[in-house]
């Protein structure tokens, strides 16, 4: 009898366990068509990598269809079932559990994946077509939850230009869980040449080389304050005020930065200029010059840039090619990014005004050559950090001047950050949308889950996936692209050691970046030293995949890469020995594989 049954629950799970090979689609159109929604079921077609492919081609969805919805029985779980959604996502966390009654999220995708581990198997998606226009929606309807995605047809402003494909893969054994996911996209990623690891890529670049070994430090020299009365950063008189500036270095104070950080024996960098321009930090873009004279002018500049050189550093300046304002003196209302309306379309308000969507394609065309010859000039030598451009979806461009949709925009954000590559051997920014991972070399950050508490309490707290800092972008990129994990562990060294911050740097192979301090208390100079003496240690293992992670014990995480070497990070308040090591309390221990131990 017991025999029969346990034969029974492996065949019931071996049937649970299926591959996909159905996808429930509803096409939504607008109400002024007088169509009703249409629900339609896909059988997929299963390919040689084993993959089952839902291909929905253009001519299937008609000129009227609002958006599309994609469900499958196998994306969904009941409260209290073990298991997990992951949904690639920079704001709220990547894992949602099955322990809600009712909810609904909705999240743009940083990576063009999600997946699912439940009782029903474990599955990953990979949307390889249309992807610029999909977005997923965790929701529960009384304890039954369930993944969808959803494209936004209406959203494309121009036809759909490609066909909808999504391919599912069904995981199993060890690869049954988020590691397998994030490994199996990667796999996608490197196989079908959209990515390069860094070990090939560094081969012809001594620059990225150099980038791979250095700490990133940013410094920031001012920015413009907003005004103090009420007025509407779209009020005319705005862009006739004299904007206050908030000095915090001047070139001057810069230097002796530099000469402290050489003092203290920081051997490699790449310093950042930020809020140098014109007006300071977002100043009137698309203008850069003339460097910003309050802070020394360019003269003081070049004169910060040589320094910098002569202790070995590499110097690089932060400058945004995504915002237009509408004073600057390069404004052009026939290059800026247009909705279907013809209208330029808005962004943010900073303290420089409203802010307009710039069209990569007149970016690359008529801006960003000059900058970048008046750049070398000065005598910039790192990889050019640009904001913005990966940290959100691209945004299409209406203008019949330079029509543009979402993908053809990416490809104008690569052609940009390919023009930065011949220049200055590189390309970096924020956040690590995955559009312009062709020619992304780092992120500043690939999380923000506190900034986004902070920032927007109410959508935080209705997100259905859990604020928890697990390292599955670095799963992915790690290896490729370099990166830090998250906006809190900017500065992670000048808090204490044994914070969760520095060991979460550690946890996800991050490289040590500082930001937010200001730079003027002696311990930023220490901590700065103390992060390149662990860096110096560690950075090798920027050129291996982050191939396992574990929670070997209570609060211990083992990080394992594909050379062989261990990272072992012990957030408990006891030491844990490993390998012959005890690990202390609230600490981290490198294994080295055996060939980098001997070496």
């Amino acid at each position: 009898m017991k025999k029969f049954l346990a034969t029974v629950l492996v065949l019931s799970a071996a049937i649970a366990a299926t591959a996909i090979t159905q996808v429930e689609t509803r096409f939504d159109y607008f109400k002024a068509s007088g169509k009703p929604s249409v629900a339609k079921k896909y059988q997929l077609q299963k390919q040689p990598d084993g993959a089952m492919r839902l291909h929905i081609p253009v001519c299937d969805i008609p000129r009227a269809t609002k958006q599309i919805l994609l469900t499958a029985d196998e994306f969904t779980a009941n409260k209290g079932d073990d298991g997990y959604f992951i949904v690639p996502n920079v704001d709220f966390g990547y894992r949602g559990f099955f322990k809600y009654d009712n909810g609904r999220s909705l999240y743009d995708l940083q990576m063009a994946f999600w997946g699912v581990k439940s009782p029903k198997g474990t599955y990953v998606a990979i949307a390889k077509g249309l992807q610029l226009e999909a977005r997923v929606i965790l929701e529960a309807v009384n304890g039954v939850h369930k993944l969808s995605v959803r494209y936004d047809i209406s959203r494309i402003d121009f036809d759909p230009y490609e066909d909808i494909v999504v391919d599912f893969y069904k995981l199993e054994g060890k690869d049954a869980d988020f590691v397998g996911m994030a490994k199996k996209y990667r796999k996608y990623m490197l196989d079908s040449g959209a990515v390069v690891p860094l070990k090939e890529r560094v081969k012809n670049n001594p620059t990225l080389q150099y980038t791979v070994e250095s700490l990133f430090v940013r410094i920031k020299m001012a920015y413009n304050k907003r005004p103090k009365n009420n007025i509407s950063a779209n009020d005319p008189a705005w862009d006739k005020m004299e904007h206050e500036l908030n000095i915090v270095h001047t070139f001057d104070s810069f230097m002796d930065i530099l000469r402290k950080m050489n003092e203290a024996g920081v051997g490699k960098a790449d310093v950042c200029f930020v809020g140098w321009q014109v007006n300071g930090f977002d100043g009137y873009f698309p203008d850069l010059f003339p460097v910003e004279e309050r802070l020394g002018g360019e003269a003081k500049m070049r004169e910060a840039v040589k320094l910098g050189k002569s202790f070995g550093y590499h110097m690089t300046t932060h400058i945004n090619n995504h915002n237009m304002y509408k004073r600057a003196k390069r404004w052009s209302l026939e290059d800026v990014c247009k909705n279907r309306k013809g209208e330029p379309r808005t962004y943010v308000v900073w303290p420089g005004g409203q802010a307009y969507h710039t069209c990569f394609q007149t970016i690359c065309d008529r801006y960003m050559d000059s900058d970048i010859a008046h750049l070398k000039d000065i005598g910039m030598n790192a990889p050019q950090h640009v904001d913005v451009t990966s940290a959100i979806r691209p945004t299409p461009c209406c203008d019949p001047l330079h029509p543009n949709n979402r993908k053809e925009m990416a490809q104008h954000q690569i052609r940009l950050g390919e023009k930065y590559h011949k220049a200055f051997g590189g390309f970096t920014s924020e956040a690590g949308y995955d559009h312009v991972a062709k020619i992304l070399d780092y992120a500043l950050y690939t999380s923000r889950l506190d900034f986004t508490k902070r920032m927007s309490k109410k959508r935080y707290e209705k997100a259905m996936t859990t604020p928890e800092l697990l390292p599955i972008w670095q799963i992915v990129y790690h290896g490729i692209i370099l990166s830090n994990i998250d906006w809190d562990t900017i500065d992670a060294y000048l808090k204490p050691k044994g914070d969760t911050a520095r060991l979460k740097l550690i946890e996800s192979g991050s490289r040590p970046t500082f930001y937010w301090t200001d730079y003027k208390k002696p311990s930023v100079i220490d901590g700065i030293a103390e992060a390149w003496r662990d860096y110096q240690k560690m950075s090798y293992l920027q050129y291996e995949f982050m191939d396992r992670y574990e929670t070997i014990a209570k609060d211990v995480v083992l990080v394992g890469y594909s050379d062989g070497s261990e990272v072992v990070v012990n957030y408990s308040d006891k030491p844990f020995e490993y390998g012959g090591k005890s690990v202390g309390a609230r600490a981290f221990e490198l294994f080295p594989a055996k060939s980098n131990a001997q070496n």
